[in-house]
């Protein structure tokens, strides 16, 4: 497997931050109130949405539950900013309850806005 590029990773990051806003606003939360469930900083959430910082794995799993999402759909909505790789989405979504689908739903009307 190739190591990932310096260009690749920042696509990524941004990628990351756009799906993770989408889906924040997607729920009617604000920064703040996302930052409150997830226990970091307002300020950190901020520079993770425009794509100046990537959270840990751990971070991100905090975002995730906060929204009430697997993290998964945000991982893939970054890849698939990136990739377009639409079946992963498909594949996450056979299992998942209607709420589930109604909120990835609005995660992916916030994302082609």
């Amino acid at each position: 497997m190739e190591p990932v590029s310096k260009g690749e990773e920042e696509a990524f990051r941004k990628a990351f931050g756009k799906a993770l806003r989408a889906a924040r606003e997607a729920v009617g939360l604000t920064q703040r109130q996302l930052a409150e469930k997830a226990d970091v900083a307002d300020k950190y959430l901020s520079r993770v949405e425009v794509g100046a910082a990537m959270p840990s794995i751990f971070v991100a799993s905090k975002f995730a539950r906060a929204l009430g999402l697997p993290l998964d759909i945000l991982t893939t909505a970054a890849a698939s900013a990136e990739h377009a790789e639409i079946a992963g989405v498909v594949q996450l979504l056979r299992g998942a309850t209607k709420t589930e689908i109604d909120r990835a739903l609005r995660v992916v009307r916030e994302l082609v806005r």
